[in-house]
């Protein structure tokens, strides 16, 4: 498996150029970036290969981008959007050479069926500009908030360009249970983020109460196990939300990232 940064972990809004070189100080082999720090550039398209650039001087690569939303059970003017954005934000991860971006599901409850045409149509768009799509489910949803499902949804929609997302605490946050990273097949699999919380009701926790990866009490070196097993060798990648770390001196970061992840990789 590729060891991977999500730069939001260093700092909300962090400037990627900066966040790629940490990274590779670091001694990780890829960045995850954000489709918002290319849109706040002058020229988005300018930046993103730009990037691309860093990164070859930095050996370093790009795995993911975070996100899209919109595309998945709305009405036609939401959901022709969320579409409408999804293409946009692709068509910069291609010029970034970054080869897959994040489809966040849609909360509420709904049919599935429905949910796997919604995403076959934005797995379309992928293979336009030659990305693929990682659909995430989330732990507070109330129906696409498991492994399981989120895999239903990859499978029916049974697209290419259509992969699952594995997030450790949305996982299980959402009631997966470590048995279940075995269910997928590695080639269903597009990224995993990596995360860990503390000991305490996991279902009482949000975003804010992830921690480095083996700084806590959830089973990361079993389920990355299980994934590896079933043939999945992509990347896993450290997405933490913490102010704590927010505040911290970003190489300082960067280096407490990799080495977690160090800690729980099998």
């Amino acid at each position: 498996m590729k060891t991977c940064l999500n730069l939001v972990t260093v700092q909300q809004g962090l400037d990627h150029v900066e966040g790629v070189k940490l990274a590779a100080e670091a001694g990780f082999e890829s960045v995850g970036i954000w489709a918002d720090y290319f849109e706040a550039q002058p020229d988005p398209v300018k930046a993103a290969a730009d990037l691309a650039f860093i990164c070859e001087q930095n050996d370093i690569t790009i795995s993911e981008m975070c996100f899209v939303a919109g595309w998945m059970w709305g009405d036609e003017e939401t959901r022709k959007a969320g579409l409408e954005q999804s293409k946009s934000r692709a068509e910069i991860a291609a010029v970034a050479t970054c080869p897959l971006v994040i489809a966040c599901a849609a909360g509420g409850v709904g049919d599935l069926d429905a949910a796997a045409e919604d995403y076959r149509a934005l797995c379309d768009i992928g293979a336009e500009v030659g990305i693929t799509f990682a659909l995430e489910y989330i732990g507070m949803f109330e129906q696409v908030k498991d492994l399981a499902t989120g895999l239903d949804i990859v499978r029916r929609a049974d697209h290419p360009n259509g992969k699952l997302l594995i997030d450790t605490f949305h996982s299980f946050r959402g009631g997966t249970v470590v048995e279940d990273f075995s269910l997928p097949k590695g080639d269903e699999v597009g990224l995993v983020h990596i995360n860990d919380v503390p000991a305490g009701d996991i279902m009482q926790m949000a975003d804010s109460h992830r921690i480095m990866p083996g700084a806590g009490v959830l089973p990361l070196t079993e389920a990355l196990t299980r994934l590896g097993e079933n043939g999945y060798d992509g990347a896993v990648s450290v997405e933490v939300f913490s102010e704590d770390w927010w505040g911290t001196p970003f190489a300082d970061t960067a280096k407490a990232a990799y080495e977690g992840l160090m800690k729980v990789m099998p």
